[in-house]
């Protein structure tokens, strides 16, 4: 073998020594920066096999934020009428938004949208639920205003969630009898309460005189009492025949009407009539409203409205009392709004429960009902009423206050006996003849 040869074969085997010696420098120096794979990086096809080098397995680098499953955000709908707005500039409108915002605190995963309805209408609250249940269920609200009445209507259309088993709220001692009423509906827990209201007198006290608490003392008066005689559920009429312990059911759980209490409110009309005090004009007043607004202008110096109405209205020179009964014995009709779930799914109906309860803490209605002008549910808001000048008379009515009745006997017997009032206020009849047609029309299925 000649000297070129060997030289040949010395280069040769000198470049591979370099190159394997390249290699194991390439592979050392990407190891050490944590490359966790290098398959990718050295082709599979290479001219050369190389002497396969040992893999530094990385140490994994702790991170800095750990891995939190994100949780799905949950929107919580809540529908209510315009005075209940949190966007409408009020106090309370500020401190519900500030409730709301408190919530969301606890279940931040949470969004809260209100939706403001009219009460009544087309578009009205129980108008818009039943009809949304069936034309759009994925837009229905998780948790609803409602008054006593309209409640009462939903739970039996099956629009809102029965809450027995869900909530143990209402079993606490700080509720008025009146407002644990309001909550049920034969005897099934419907919803909970967040707002009163009472039945009373609202008087002009200009010449400081107090109110008349019996019937004499109206009639001696010689003052114009408005009331919306021709109420078609005839509810202040039906107020003054319970103050005189008259009964609506019979024994069998039907409505029934007695004789001798009627007879003795029909004749009072009639005397009150006579004096001027109920002058035949009441028979124009269909509702609350209007026969307020007859007080506001002046045509009548006392009318028998709702708290909620004095209280969101201007009226000076007012104040207010309970309403007149026969023996001058306290007596009020009270109503009430209450939260009610929608039926979902079984998460979103405890979750809206939960709301429910929180925007009916003492510590967050004592303040709200102050600034939203409706009357305590728990006796332990009454506190902050102490200040007003019938602050006396809220002690006197709200323990004792009875929950209006039922829609199903308003609509029976209400027509009848509105017919009744009006025939007597308008002369046209003696009270025995108009008692005698109301208690016919009562009487028949």
């Amino acid at each position: 073998m000649d000297n070129s040869d060997n030289y040949g074969r010395y280069k040769t085997s000198k470049r591979i020594i370099v190159g394997i010696g390249l290699v194991g420098s390439l592979i050392f120096g990407i190891s050490s920066c944590n490359f966790s794979d290098l398959s990718g990086l050295i082709s599979l096809n290479t001219a050369t096999e190389l002497p396969s080098a040992p893999v530094v397995t990385p140490t994994p680098r702790p991170s800095a934020t750990p891995n939190i499953p994100v949780l799905q955000s949950r929107t919580m709908i809540i529908w209510a009428p315009p005075q209940f707005d949190p966007n409408n500039g009020t106090t309370a409108g500020n401190l519900f938004l500030s409730h709301l915002d408190e919530f969301l605190t606890r279940r931040p995963q949470t969004d809260i949208q209100v939706r403001v309805k009219p009460l009544t209408g087309e578009y009205g609250l129980l108008e818009s639920l039943s009809l949304t249940r069936s034309a759009a269920p994925i837009i229905l609200p998780d948790l609803i205003a409602l008054p006593r009445p309209v409640m009462e209507q939903a739970f039996k259309e099956g629009l809102i969630l029965p809450l027995d088993g869900y909530t143990e709220t209402i079993s606490e001692n700080d509720w008025y009898s009146y407002a644990l009423d309001a909550a049920h509906v034969k005897e099934e827990l419907a919803g909970i309460p967040f707002a009163g209201d009472l039945m009373v007198l609202a008087y002009k006290n200009d010449a400081g005189e107090a109110a008349p608490p019996d019937w004499d003392s109206v009639l001696n008066a010689q003052k114009t009492l408005a009331f919306p005689a021709s109420d078609p559920q005839g509810v202040v009429t039906l107020a003054y025949y319970q103050s005189l312990n008259g009964s609506l059911y019979d024994q069998a759980g039907g409505f029934t009407l007695e004789e001798e209490p009627l007879l003795d409110i029909l004749t009072y009309y009639q005397h009150a009539q006579a004096a001027n005090v109920m002058p035949y004009w009441l028979t124009q007043f269909e509702n609350d409203q209007q026969s307020w607004q007859s007080y506001q202008d002046r045509q009548s110096t006392m009318a028998i409205t709702w708290s909620s109405i004095y209280l969101g209205s201007e009226a000076p020179n007012t104040s207010l009392a309970a309403i007149p009964t026969k023996e001058g014995k306290a007596f009020s009709y009270a109503n009430a709004w209450v939260w009610c779930v929608v039926p979902s799914d079984l998460e979103t109906e405890q979750i809206a429960v939960e709301l429910a309860e929180y925007l009916t803490t003492e510590s967050y209605l004592s303040p709200w009902t102050v600034e939203g002008g409706y009357l305590p549910v728990r006796p332990s808001g009454l506190a902050r009423w102490s200040e007003v000048p019938f602050y006396s008379t809220l002690q006197q009515l709200l323990p004792s206050a009875t929950l209006l009745p039922g829609n199903d006997l308003l609509v029976r017997i209400g027509p009848s006996v509105r017919d009744a009032v009006v025939a007597v206020l308008k002369d046209q009849t003696e009270p025995a003849a108009a008692l005698e047609v109301l208690l016919g029309a009562v009487s028949t299925p």
